[in-house]
């Protein structure tokens, strides 16, 4: 199975093959994916000869491309006392489904300017239902008086389809499927049972999701590793590669007292203000937040973010206990033995295999 994760400027792919419920990585690579044509390309070539296209490849899009939302909608019935057949169950499901469309549209109005017609649905998924407040697995069959649904929309925007289209031809000659990482983190999630708030710091955006049961909320603010890197490049007047690199060794450790001490003032103010904001998004959660917290993506190895999100930033929202904040590996949801087992650039990456269970 070929997995392959574009990001905002890099690309992860990975080659493996499922052994009795966990995973074989036979090939991977990190790209640079600033041109995503040229990276699909790259990883195509890379793997021809060695894919088995009995099973689909799963790949992922940026979040700028193809975005995500959770709704909540809900109708009344007129006859309280009649149990839902088949002909109702597809009335209800179409009226709420085009409900929460209204709902999507309205909220990207509301928060973008972005119009009805600039917006392309591709996947509404209902995760759960509920009748006159109690959970059901399915509404036929059962009376009451209102049905609610929680459903996830994937979509992207009318103006980013001729870069889908383009991706979506590279990959044309071979099974495949689309993959949003909260449908991957929704599989998961509901196989693992682990209710958790995950936090996904990419390049140009970092991705928050917090699941209870279900996935319930999601949501992306606008600062990233890209913010540490151009930091790097005007304070040590650096080429935007060079800066990269650097920031990778800062990572690791791999940098003199002096030039940690010269970048760490600004790289914190960066890390307090991306904790900051996700503090922020995560208050407009309309339920208690499960503890256990996540951490992900490139930038999450930064000691900065982990000094911030380790620290007080979370006192005031409403856990269920304290928090406890952990950076999640690939290695942490698969047994995997490979180089890139402990990176957290690959976890999304890893996620992907559950879209597929």
């Amino acid at each position: 199975m070929l997995l392959v994760d574009f990001g905002e400027n890099t690309c992860k792919f990975a080659l493996v093959k499922k052994q009795e419920g966990n995973l074989e990585v036979r090939q991977w690579g990190i790209e640079d994916s600033r041109s995503l044509e040229h990276a699909a390309d790259h990883v195509l070539e890379k793997t021809k000869g060695m894919r088995e296209d009995a099973e689909p490849a799963l790949v992922s899009l940026p979040s700028a491309l193809w975005r995500s939302r959770v709704l909540y909608e809900g109708v009344e019935r007129k006859n309280a006392a009649l149990r839902i057949d088949k002909k109702e169950k597809e009335a209800i499901l179409a009226d709420l489904s085009a409900k929460a469309r209204s709902r999507l549209v309205k909220q990207m109005q509301d928060s973008s300017g972005i119009l009805a017609e600039d917006i392309r649905v591709h996947a509404f998924n209902i995760l759960s239902y509920a009748i006159d407040g109690y959970a059901v697995p399915d509404i036929l069959g059962f009376p009451g008086a209102r049905v609610d649904i929680h459903a996830m929309a994937v979509f992207t925007l009318v103006k980013h389809l001729p870069i889908v289209d383009t991706i979506l031809e590279r990959f044309s000659g071979m099974p495949f499927r689309i993959v949003h990482c909260a449908e991957a983190l929704e599989a998961f999630s509901c196989m693992k049972r682990q209710d958790a708030v995950y936090i996904d710091i990419g390049d140009a955006s970092c991705s928050i999701a917090v699941v209870q049961q279900h996935v319930i909320y999601l949501d992306d603010i606008p600062r990233g590793g890209k913010d540490f890197t151009l930091h790097l490049q005007e304070t040590l007047a650096l080429g935007e590669n060079t800066a990269k690199d650097f920031k990778e060794r800062y990572a690791a450790g791999d940098f003199s007292f002096l030039l940690r001490e010269g970048v760490k003032k600004g790289f914190s103010a960066i890390a307090e203000d991306i904790g900051r904001l996700a503090a922020k998004s995560l208050a407009g959660v309309l339920a208690s937040l499960p503890p256990s917290v996540f951490l992900f993506g490139g930038a999450s190895r930064l000691p900065e973010i982990q000094e911030v999100f380790h620290g007080s930033m979370f006192e005031r929202l409403p856990f269920h206990e304290k928090p406890r904040i952990s950076l999640l590996l690939p290695k942490d949801l698969w047994a995997v033995e490979f180089p890139g087992k402990t990176n957290p650039i690959l976890t999304p990456l890893f996620f992907l295999p559950y879209a597929s269970q």
